[in-house]
């Protein structure tokens, strides 16, 4: 079976500025596949180059099994939803949605069945005349995907759709989008900066910096495995251990880079002795920074909040201990996956 998209060689130069630098990529049909990264790490410009609003400066573009390279967006079996909806403010949810239809010359009541159609699979249904400044930011991002739908893909691409959501709306609508494409069956590419939205959504995600995959994998290896010092600080949080501290933790004595929850203060099996230095509430835990006696280094680990009559404070002692399968060893310098 052909890759539902498959990058090879793709370089993308703005002038002077390498956005993308000789990528080679596969997204198989029918995954949720998440592009992950900082801004300027060339995830956007991949995804562009994908849907065809950008050419590469070289390499190609594969979707399905057919050369896109050259062809215009519109000639692509994809579509696109943006952060900002792109939604004609004049026109009512239901004209929305028909339009790329209208534009493509469907009759009127085979738009207005498939337009129907696509906004009761992003539960919409009962909105149709309603104009976009009368909903919710989560209700125009619904609008946003039906209209993308609407039009049958093979593949979706998303461009940080949820970024102008709260964090209440952003937790609903990662639900809603899991739910859409298993019910749809396509392929979604996600682009985000937001480490919890990609380890939440995916199948795979590709780690992105510098305009290279750094690290590819699932969100479990990605996040329990991180190749080297950037991926284990930017997914999720680590402390980074050096040989002298890992060594004396019990540890290979490699750069490692250990997870919070991975941390235990006060083991049956004692540890390396510390000073609690600072205590961070979170609400259902807490997150304690300590200081390891004689090692010029600290560690966090995270502790659930049981309600104790006295939690943990800053000043207390505790000895600190890891099990050696809990850290992973980091390799030196980023490697492109």
């Amino acid at each position: 079976m052909d890759s539902a998209i498959r990058l090879r060689g793709l370089h993308k130069r703005f002038g002077e500025t390498v956005a993308v630098d000789d990528l080679d990529l596969d997204i198989e049909p029918g995954e949720f596949f998440s592009m992950l990264g900082p801004s300027g790490s060339g995830k956007t410009t991949v995804l562009r180059m994908i849907a065809g609003f950008e050419r590469p400066t070289s390499g190609s573009v594969a979707l399905f099994g057919a050369d896109v390279t050259a062809l215009a967006p519109f000639q692509r079996p994809v579509n696109t939803v943006f952060q900002d909806y792109a939604l004609f403010p004049h026109l009512s949810v239901l004209a929305n949605v028909e339009y790329g239809l209208r534009v493509a010359g469907v009759a009127r009541k085979e738009r207005r069945a498939r337009a129907e159609e696509a906004l009761g699979q992003v539960r919409l249904a009962g909105y149709e005349e309603r104009r976009p400044h009368e909903l919710s930011g989560g209700q125009r991002q619904r609008v946003a995907l039906a209209r993308a739908i609407v039009l049958r893909p093979q593949a979706l691409l998303l461009d940080e759709p949820l970024g102008a959501l709260d964090l209440k709306l952003r937790e609903q609508m990662q639900v809603e989008l899991k739910e859409l494409q298993r019910s749809l069956g396509i392929t979604f590419v996600f682009v985000t900066h937001d480490q919890d939205e990609a380890l939440t959504l995916s199948d795979r995600v590709a780690v992105f910096d510098a305009g290279r995959v750094v690290q590819l994998g699932t969100p479990r290896e990605v996040y329990d495995h991180p190749r080297n010092s950037f991926i284990a600080s930017f997914v999720g949080s680590s402390t980074l251990l050096d040989p002298d501290v890992a060594a004396a933790l019990g540890l290979d004595r490699a750069p490692m880079a250990v997870r919070p929850e991975r941390v235990t203060l006060d083991g049956p099996a004692g540890g390396v002795p510390g000073t609690i230095a600072e205590v961070i509430y979170t609400g259902p835990e807490h997150r304690l920074v300590v200081d390891l006696d004689g090692l010029g280094a600290r560690i966090t680990a995270l502790e659930p909040n049981t309600g104790a009559a006295r939690p943990r404070a800053r000043g207390d002692r505790v000895t600190v201990s890891v099990e050696r399968g809990a850290a992973a060893p980091l390799e030196t310098e980023p490697a492109p996956a």
